[in-house]
């Protein structure tokens, strides 16, 4: 374990810490422990996943080293509020590639994915615990030190890395630390504050878009989660994604 990531462990308010090589989801480990925080939160990290997951059930691109996989494992009083948890993660997230690059091109696309420019950096998955209804966990996956060859071809040209966009490698586990602090702090952040952050964050507000077979809009997010989807005069609210916005077209520029 390196020093970086042991740094995690000795955070005042992470009453647990896990740290895995590899591991199949360090979101089923998370669901899964011994015992649960109190008050503070329990972190489960890994360098690699075999079985990540994502949004329906769907697999996450998290089989090489090279990227941060953490699942943070925290207790919520009211299940109907999770996305006062979905929103201050992602808002820690964002804070903490800014401060390792502050001009990058970074936005939160709804529900649960951090956007650089228009690839994906990093995926969200918040989860319940089954044995334990005052448990949630947070689960997200960032990719750090991953070079562009080692994506799969299928999403090669739809993700990124921060290595990939800075050319540089960072410390994951200086990251991890950085992200949870920010976490932390703006799950007491009052929630009209933490809402205007998020919204003046969003990914291609006000452009069309599709999202659960219906077509419109994106004209925000309400303080709730659901998302607003302009269709003329009406707006329809959608709890859950994905949302598909259309590929800008190239102009085509008529030959002298």
């Amino acid at each position: 374990m390196t020093a970086d990531i042991e740094a995690v462990g000795a955070l005042p308010f992470v009453e647990g810490f896990f740290h895995f090589d590899s591991i199949d989801s360090t979101s089923t480990f998370a669901k899964s422990l011994p015992s649960y925080p109190e008050k503070g939160m329990a972190v489960v990290c890994a360098d690699k996943q075999t079985a990540g997951r994502g949004q329906r059930q769907n697999t996450f691109f998290s089989e090489v080293a090279g990227g941060l996989y953490a699942s943070v494992v925290c207790p919520i009083s009211d299940l109907a509020s999770h996305f006062t948890y979905n929103r201050a993660v992602s808002l820690a997230i964002y804070d903490a590639v800014k401060a390792i690059a502050p001009g990058s091109s970074l936005s939160i696309k709804w529900p649960n994915d951090i956007y650089w420019g228009d690839r994906k950096l990093c995926g969200i998955l918040l989860e319940t615990v089954p044995a334990h209804s005052g448990m949630i966990v947070i689960g997200f996956g960032i990719n750090v030190n991953i070079a562009r060859l080692d994506f799969p071809p299928d999403i090669r040209r739809a993700a990124t890395s921060l290595l990939i966009e800075t050319k540089k490698r960072h410390a994951p586990g200086g990251l991890l630390c950085v992200i949870l602090d920010r976490f932390r702090q703006y799950l007491s952040v009052p929630a009209g504050a933490a809402h205007m952050l998020y919204a003046n964050r969003l990914y291609k507000m006000g452009a069309p878009c599709e999202a659960g077979g219906n077509r419109g809009m994106f004209s925000g997010v309400y303080p709730d989660g659901r998302m607003r989807l302009q269709q003329g005069e009406s707006e329809m609210l959608l709890t859950t994604g994905p949302v598909r916005f259309a590929k800008a077209r190239k102009r085509l520029h008529p030959r002298p």
